[in-house]
């Protein structure tokens, strides 16, 4: 019995492995498919890694105008989520990284949502997700320009933590607490 609880206990503390679902052809990027949905976004475009700097990245706001990751972000510190919704370690935090949007939204802090998910209907099924948990922060679905960028990842969820100056100053691999990210979030502000 210990031999079964073993690995899923690994599982659920160091998060889920990368998955790649559904083929990642241009076409899922049509105009057929929503660009924009509630707050879930298609990744627009993405620049190459600058040293430290977290990459600068586009996607579509609720108006349809194209917002880019420099612009929101500017002299505020962020949260970078990268998530996906087959992953139960992702599911679990999502409430918390939703409390602490709410939270620190007022003092100038942004957390946003990098979605992993590649299936053909992800702009519907990540909507879906975000409905369901309620989740007012942006949710950008990467295919998969923003995992390179960011220099790859070894799991889900990672989260990347950004200061005022777009610098990447913390990367944390697995579940986090609610209370690692206050911790984490409070030292940028």
């Amino acid at each position: 019995m210990k031999n079964f609880f073993l690995p899923l206990l690994f599982l659920f503390i160091f998060g889920c492995n990368q998955q790649k679902s559904g083929a990642q052809s241009e076409a899922k990027q049509s105009s057929a498919q929503a660009k924009y949905t509630q707050n879930v976004s298609l990744l627009i475009a993405v620049e190459k890694n600058q040293g430290d700097h977290a990459p600068n990245f586009t996607w579509y706001d609720e108006t349809g105008k194209q917002v880019s990751f420099a612009e929101v972000t500017k002299g505020k510190p962020v949260v970078l989520n990268f998530w996906a919704t087959w992953c139960g370690p992702c599911r679990k935090e999502m409430p918390d990284l939703v409390a602490l949007n709410e939270e620190y939204k007022t003092k100038g802090a942004v957390v946003i949502g990098i979605s992993a998910d590649r299936d053909d209907d992800a702009v519907k099924v990540v909507s879906d997700f975000t409905k369901e948990f309620k989740v007012t922060y942006p949710i950008i679905i990467d295919d998969g320009r923003m995992e390179e960028a960011f220099g790859g990842l070894r799991g889900y969820p990672t989260t990347f933590y950004i200061n005022k100056e777009g610098t990447i100053v913390k990367k944390l691999i697995g579940l986090q607490s609610k209370e690692t990210f206050t911790t984490e979030l409070n030292a940028l502000l």
